[in-house]
């Protein structure tokens, strides 16, 4: 069965969190979900629950190197108690972002495209992975706004149940893609 891309959009990281601890409750796996993020106010929060420094590619901070990415990686992050649920998260330096944090298969796809790749920005990764341009523009668009973006791959008879989910936990978004 094809797998379909359904994106969702939260304001705060418990939200986004509670989403994927539902996800995961209903059969989904960290190699389904991947999550992006931009909001510098959480990376001190993190750090210090997690007791972790998060790898800004500066060699005075912490690199613990991520799976094949290349992209400094760490075991807490800028996602809060979502690091724990679905990946190592990493920190991805996009034109016009700047510095994001990236968990799960869409984040390694786009940490190992390299830097070429990367300097393509969140819209050239999101179209890549299959997103219709003016929906990755949208994405974009809320990343550079702060918000953290959940994205699930999904069968077709997954669809509703996530879209439910994202619902439930306040989505600002949730479409279908790929």
């Amino acid at each position: 069965m094809d797998k379909k891309l359904v994106g969702g959009v939260f304001s705060n990281a418990d939200n986004a969190e509670k989403a994927i601890r539902d996800l995961q409750d209903i059969g989904f796996t960290k190699n389904d979900i991947s999550v992006f993020a931009k909001d510098d106010s959480q990376v001190d929060k993190i750090e210090k629950d997690t007791r972790t420094d998060v790898d800004s590619g500066d060699d005075s901070k912490g690199s613990k190197a991520g799976k094949g990415t290349g992209i400094g990686a760490l075991s807490g992050g800028v996602l809060g108690g979502i690091v724990g649920l679905i990946a190592e998260v990493g920190l991805l330096a996009i034109p016009g972002i700047g510095p994001i944090a990236a968990a799960g298969p869409l984040a390694t796809t786009l940490a190992g495209l390299g830097t070429g790749a990367v300097g393509g920005g969140i819209v050239g990764a999101l179209v890549g992975a299959g997103m219709p341009e003016e929906e990755a523009k949208e994405y974009e668009k809320f990343l550079k706004a702060g918000k953290i973006i959940v994205m699930v791959e999904v069968t077709p008879d997954q669809q509703d149940q996530v879209y439910s989910t994202f619902r439930t936990h306040d989505t600002e978004n949730a479409a279908m893609y790929r």
